[in-house]
């Protein structure tokens, strides 16, 4: 019987470390994670030769959070995600919280824009580990995955991995960026560097991107 593999992304996380990884194209656009295209057949084929089995890739989960006041266009990209084969895409609103900002040399507190005085704003993310790990957790106890794949750098997951791996028998693969994760990627049981795999993943310098976000 093949290797059953889902994969498990956090948005967010592995977006911020592709662009600082790979970087931007000529026209200063972000290099897009190929998605659809390849991101999951090279995922399967890397957990095959490593371990050595048969991989039957048993689906993408992907776990996201926007800002409901301006971030129409990724909310469609997800929503168009959500349709890609084997994809199922979580979406959270990051909650509104008021911001204000310090200035080291005058040390004032700014909580309005000194320039058009609207009130600072920020938005902060809620859940996005709690969804992974409760998800990671109850898929693993169910038994329909025997290998995952982890895109994420987040130190507070590892106790989830390790009760995975320990209490539920299942392996843990860690789609780790250098440099950073390295407490998450110690937890797991093994990792592959996205920097090894960017030529399989079809990625250049210079591509120029269909779109904002990535392939769709």
């Amino acid at each position: 019987m093949a290797t059953r593999l889902r994969l498990f992304v956090d948005f967010w996380n592995f977006q911020l470390d592709w662009n600082r990884l790979v970087g931007k194209t000529a026209e200063s656009q972000p290099i897009p994670i190929p998605w659809k295209t390849s991101l999951p057949n090279v995922l399967r084929n890397a957990v095959s030769s490593t371990s050595g089995t048969s991989v039957a890739y048993a689906g993408t989960h992907v776990y996201a959070s926007v800002d409901p006041d301006s971030d129409s266009g990724l909310r469609k990209f997800l929503h168009a995600m959500d349709s890609f084969p084997g994809y199922s895409v979580l979406v959270e609103e990051r909650r509104p919280r008021p911001g204000t900002v310090h200035c080291r040399c005058c040390g004032k507190h700014f909580s309005r824009c000194p320039e058009c005085s609207k009130p600072l704003r920020r938005t902060i993310e809620k859940g996005i580990d709690a969804a992974i790990l409760t998800d990671m957790i109850q898929m693993a106890y169910d038994d329909v995955f025997d290998v995952a794949v982890l895109a994420s750098n987040d130190a507070d997951l590892c106790s989830g991995v390790r009760f995975i791996q320990d209490r539920l028998g299942k392996q843990v693969y860690l789609l780790w960026f250098p440099g950073v994760g390295h407490e998450l990627r110690n937890a797991c049981w093994s990792h592959f560097d996205v920097k090894a795999l960017l030529d399989e993943l079809g990625v250049s310098p210079g591509m120029r991107p269909p779109g904002r976000f990535g392939s769709s």
